[in-house]
């Protein structure tokens, strides 16, 4: 079979059953985090023009609307993709590591809108999520990250359609085969430019959208008898030729499920990309450990994979001086600024007043990135990071860190979980909605998906 055939097959068959006790839990866990970024996701600016996109093409119309986070109900090729742009907008939605993308954005609002047009159970919600994960980590790995950005593309956008054609495909029933074919179909939508870092634009908050928007499409067409390539993945104008891994086609199917991709998902604390995670961690640590304030700092090195030089350190010019908050979230002099002298990088620290703070800007322009080939050769499995501060006093404070908080190997507990849904979402929701969300997602396989599509439509109709 081709490599679309036999990651079709392995989605169609995974039942609930098939998952164990830890990775559920954990499911459960980035569920409700997605439905936080969503729901805070949904309060910016950029929530703003995508609305006034939307009821301009009537996307509230037809007799099929399903749930949109805190909002009014649309179609759901429209909300998958209205929750698709929201719980990317604020830079805190999950992360993989192997594949350098974002799996809840892409999965998570394909797998709602279908599940809830289904009536489809708790369990069955479950079990599309572990199987989107999986497409998305699997198609990432052998994709390899670094050849994607090289290229000038966004790893989420570039997988992000098979992971929303995965969920659908599997919650609509459809046949291993079908599913193959809806793969060849999101093949031909399977991009995403990174262009925006020159000006801080918005359409990396577009890529997973469009993503679970196509990647639903791409499945209907398939149930309706389209067809698509089914050597999408290692034809000779496949994905992974297109990308520059034609030889690493076996990786999209080696060992799935061993483990389950979705058990090896990191989580945001900060609101930043995720080459920053790791160097606010550092800061963060080291300023409170030595009570440093920006008048100690004389120079502060940190040390990275050369994959975060043209993200979040070049060009030089814009990351000392961020002009928004897209520039300020891609950039690592900004971070270490914030972890020094603020100890913290929420939603608030990429805002005003912070964004023009001297303090941060004087410690960021003090901030060098230096490549570190020992850190290369462990990436992308591993995303490690260096901070050194030397102080005007003529101390040199060093701190590594191979797993920055919130990744599997140092993961956030439920109550940190919890905490953080609850300062996203609480920008909208009630106690008592906040509440709800919660209990519906924590019993979700016993009391199915109505108290979940309940919970989450509440503020957008009452």
């Amino acid at each position: 079979m081709s490599a679309s055939e036999t990651l079709a097959a392995w989605v169609t068959d995974l039942r609930f059953s098939d998952i164990d006790a830890p990775t559920v839990a954990y499911a459960k866990e980035l569920l409700l985090d997605h439905l936080g970024c969503a729901t805070r996701g949904g309060t910016v600016d950029t929530a703003d023009a995508v609305a006034r996109m939307l009821a301009a093409i009537g996307a509230d119309e037809g007799p099929a609307l399903t749930a949109v986070v805190a909002k009014s109900p649309l179609r759901p090729e429209w909300a998958a993709f209205a929750n698709g742009v929201h719980a990317h907008s604020i830079e805190l939605d999950d992360t993989h590591s192997a594949s350098s993308s974002h799996p809840a954005v892409v999965t998570i609002p394909a797998a709602l809108a279908t599940a809830e047009l289904q009536a489809a159970s708790g369990e069955e919600l479950l079990a599309a999520i572990v199987a989107g994960y999986e497409v998305v980590g699997r198609l990432g790995r052998a994709l390899d990250p670094q050849k994607v950005y090289a290229r000038g593309f966004h790893p989420t956008g570039v997988i992000g359609p098979f992971a929303a054609a995965a969920v659908t495909a599997k919650l609509l029933g459809l046949s291993a085969r079908e599913l193959a074919h809806a793969f060849g179909i999101a093949a031909s939508q399977a991009a995403g430019r990174l262009e925006f870092f020159s000006d801080g634009a918005w359409t990396k908050r577009f890529h997973p959208g469009w993503a679970s928007h196509s990647g639903y499409l791409a499945a209907r067409l398939a149930q309706a008898g389209f067809t698509g390539p089914l050597l999408a993945f290692e034809g000779r104008d496949g994905v992974l030729s297109g990308y520059g891994a034609a030889d690493r086609s076996a990786l999209s199917t080696a060992d799935l499920g061993a483990p389950f991709e979705l058990s090896q998902t990191s989580v945001k604390p900060y609101a930043c990309c995720r080459y920053n995670q790791g160097p606010i961690d550092l800061a963060i640590a080291l300023a409170s450990e030595h009570d440093l304030g920006p008048e100690d700092i004389a120079r502060v090195r940190v040390g990275v994979v050369s994959q975060a030089i043209p993200i979040v350190v070049e060009p030089v010019e814009r990351k000392l001086s961020p002009a928004n908050d897209v520039d300020a979230q891609f950039s690592l002099p900004y971070a270490i600024g914030l972890g020094i002298v603020m100890r913290k990088a929420t939603l608030d620290e990429y805002a005003e007043p912070t964004l023009s703070s001297p303090a941060v800007r004087a410690v960021a322009a003090k901030v060098v990135a230096e490549v570190r080939p020992d850190f290369d050769a462990r990436f992308p499995a591993l995303w490690p990071a260096e901070v050194e501060i030397e102080t005007v006093d003529g101390r040199t404070l060093r701190m590594q860190t191979d797993f920055p908080k919130g990744d599997p190997e140092n993961r956030l507990s439920p109550e940190a979980m919890s905490a953080k849904f609850r300062s996203l979402a609480g920008a909208v929701l009630s106690d008592g909605e906040l509440d709800a969300v919660e209990g519906a997602v924590s019993a979700i396989e016993t009391n199915g998906m109505g108290p979940l599509i309940a919970s989450i439509s509440a503020v957008g109709v009452r």
